[in-house]
C-alpha cells in the first residue's frame, strides 16, 4: 500500500472531483500533499484541499522551485497527476519543467508517476496526444485509461477521467496486472443468412468492456476481439473488430500465444447457416427452412493450445441455476476459471449474478452486482493465480 501521495491537479474541469479523491485516499490511510497548477486554481479551492489533505497546498505563486520539487519528490512515494490535461501530458512526455508540477514530474522516477488523463474526445484521439501517451508508457510511466460517456463540453465519447474510486484502486497498489498481456473476447457474433439478415444474440458487450476497463486500470496491456457490441470499449485497449464466429476464432488464435491470460467473455454463435444467400431472400411461401451447421468451439480449441504459464477463463451462460454443466465445461475445455451465469441475469443487463468456478473445486458467487465490480473481482482472482497480487 502506497502511503505518501503527491497529487498534481491541472486545469481540467474534472479537478472538482479531486477533493473526493483525497478523502478516499485518506480513508485508505494515505498521507496526501497537493500541487496546483495556475490553471487549476480557479477550479478547486486551495483551502478545501488544505483542509482535506491536512497539509499545505503548493503552487507556483508561493514556492521556490529548486527546493519544493526536491522536497516533495523525496517525501512522496507516488506522484498522481489528476486530472492530467493534454498540455501537461505533452510537457511531461518531452521533459518540459516550466511550472512546479512539471518540474516535480522530472524529480520522480517514471515508475513513481501515475497519470489520469482528462480531456475532450477530439483532443484525446489526436495523434499528438496518443504519441505522447505512448512515449510515457514506453518510459515506464503509469498512464491510466480514460472513461467514455458524456463530457463537460457536451460531447459524448472517450476522454473522461476515471472516477475517484477507480483511481484509488490503482494508486493504492491496485496495479496488480502490470506487465501482463490480456486477450478478451467481447460482444455477440453475427452469422449472415443473406446480405441483410443475420443470426445473433442479445449480448451488449458490457461484460467485455468492463473487463477491459478494469484490466487497464490494473496495469495490463489489453487486446479486445469484439463482435458488433453496443457497449463502448475503453480507449486504452487495442480493439480487433470481427463479426462472425470464424473471424473471432482466427483473431483470437493469432494472438493467443503472446498473452498471459485469455478471457472468453463473448457470446459466440454456436451455429451458422450452411449456405449464405448472395441476394436478399424474398418472401415466397408460408415457411422457410435454413439448415444450420455448428461453428468450431473456440474456447475448447484455445484450451488445447494453452501453455503451462497461461490462464484461460471461460463464460458459461445457462438457462437454469445448476452450475454442474459449467464445471464440466471448465474441465473439458481445460479452463482455469469458468464464470457461470444465467440467461435472464446476464444478456443486455447492467448488473449480473455470477458464480466463478475454479479447477481446484472452490467457487465464489456475486449476486445482482454491477458488471464493473464483477470484472474487478474476477481480475483480482486472476492476478492471484498469476502470482502478481502481492508483488
Amino acid at each position: 500500500m502506497i502511503t505518501r501521495i503527491v497529487i498534481g491537479i491541472t486545469g481540467g474541469i474534472a479537478a472538482y472531483k479531486i477533493p473526493h479523491l483525497i478523502r478516499l485516499l485518506r480513508k485508505q490511510g494515505a498521507a496526501v500533499k497537493v500541487v496546483l497548477t495556475h490553471h487549476a486554481q480557479p477550479l478547486v479551492g486551495s483551502e478545501t484541499l488544505r483542509t482535506l489533505s491536512d497539509n499545505p497546498v503548493y503552487h507556483d505563486s508561493e514556492t521556490v522551485y529548486d527546493m519544493d520539487h526536491i522536497r516533495l519528490a523525496q517525501w512522496g512515494e507516488l506522484l498522481l497527476i489528476a486530472p492530467a490535461t493534454a498540455n501537461t501530458i505533452a510537457k511531461v512526455a518531452h521533459g518540459i519543467g516550466d511550472n512546479l508540477l512539471t518540474t516535480l514530474a522530472l524529480a520522480f522516477k517514471p515508475s513513481q508517476v501515475m497519470i489520469a488523463p482528462a480531456m475532450n474526445t477530439a483532443m484525446w484521439e489526436n495523434s499528438a496526444t496518443q504519441e505522447n501517451i505512448a512515449v510515457l508508457r514506453r518510459r515506464g510511466y503509469q498512464v491510466l485509461p480514460v472513461g467514455s460517456g458524456e463530457l463537460a463540453c457536451g460531447d459524448d465519447g472517450a476522454g473522461r477521467m476515471l472516477e475517484p474510486e477507480e483511481i484509488v484502486k490503482a494508486a493504492g497498489g491496485g496495479r496488480i496486472l502490470s506487465g501482463r498481456r490480456l486477450l478478451i473476447s467481447s460482444g455477440p457474433t453475427e452469422e449472415p443468412i443473406d446480405p441483410v439478415r443475420v443470426i445473433t444474440n442479445r449480448s451488449s458487450g458490457r461484460m467485455g468492456a468492463a473487463l477491459a476497463q478494469a484490466a487497464l486500470a490494473m496495469g495490463a496491456e489489453v487486446i479486445v476481439v469484439s463482435g458488433p457490441a453496443t457497449a463502448p470499449l475503453p480507449a486504452g485497449a487495442t480493439v480487433i473488430p470481427v463479426r462472425t464466429a470464424a473471424e473471432m476464432e482466427v483473431a483470437l488464435s493469432e494472438r493467443f500465444s503472446d498473452v498471459d491470460v485469455c478471457i472468453m467473455a463473448a457470446a459466440v454463435s454456436d451455429y451458422r447457416p450452411e449456405k449464405v444467400a448472395s441476394e436478399k431472400i424474398r418472401r415466397s411461401g408460408e415457411t422457410l427452412s435454413i439448415r444450420l451447421v455448428m461453428n468450431d468451439d473456440i474456447l475448447a480449441g484455445l484450451g488445447t493450445k494453452k501453455g503451462a504459464s497461461q490462464l484461460l477463463v471461460g463464460f458459461s451462460l445457462e438457462s437454469d441455476g445448476d452450475s454442474a454443466r459449467a464445471r464440466e465445461k471448465m474441465n473439458r475445455k481445460k479452463c482455469d476459471l469458468m464464470v457461470f451465469n444465467r440467461v435472464d441475469q446476464a444478456l443486455g443487463t447492467a448488473t449480473t449474478t455470477v458464480t466463478v468456478l475454479h479447477r481446484n473445486g472452490t467457487q465464489f458467487t456475486m449476486e445482482n452486482t454491477d458488471k464493473a465490480e464483477v470484472a474487478r473481482a474476477l481480475l483480482e482472482r486472476i492476478a492471484e493465480l498469476l502470482g502478481t497480487a502481492h508483488e
